[in-house]
């Protein structure tokens, strides 16, 4: 019979390695299906397994097990959600709209043909609004950290 008990014991004790595994298979995911066009998958991939490696490796060096009602605990949140910003502005990237049409020009009494291929990013601006913030989020809770380990 299974110990449901001793099952949350041993995820509670390996948290860390779980999610840095978790993360590197979702990374590989991505590294896998990216391609020029973008999908779904590889930017949905990139989106859950960045933050896992980077939220694997803080759960192994213990950055939260602070108080969180500290400047601390302040300066661990904001670098997390930095992360998963960073993590959204990247993913948001893969999402490309392409057009293929001819245009027509003439030129010494010709009429040519040439085939027009456009892409665009739609989601560009969003991207960078989001990777500006992440940054903003990150540096502030890289001041508060270095603020609060020179305070004590």
């Amino acid at each position: 019979m299974v110990d449901f008990l001793d099952f949350g014991f041993y995820i509670k004790e390996h948290l860390g390695e779980i999610l840095f595994l978790l993360g590197v298979v979702l990374l590989v995911i991505y590294f896998s299906t990216i391609n020029t066009f973008g999908t779904v998958l590889s930017a949905a991939s990139f989106f859950f397994g960045f933050p896992c490696v980077v939220f694997g490796v803080f759960v192994k060096l213990g950055v939260f097990s602070v108080k969180f009602r500290s400047l601390d605990g302040a300066s661990v949140i904001l670098i997390c959600c930095s992360v998963v910003l960073f993590a959204f502005s990247i993913s948001i990237l893969e999402f490309l709209t392409t057009s293929v049409g001819f245009d027509i020009f003439a030129f010494r009494y010709k009429i040519y043909y040439v085939l027009v291929f456009d892409s665009r990013r739609p989601y560009l601006l969003v991207s960078n609004v989001s990777l500006l913030f992440a940054l903003g989020l990150f540096l502030c809770g890289l001041l508060l950290k270095v603020y609060s380990i020179l305070r004590y």
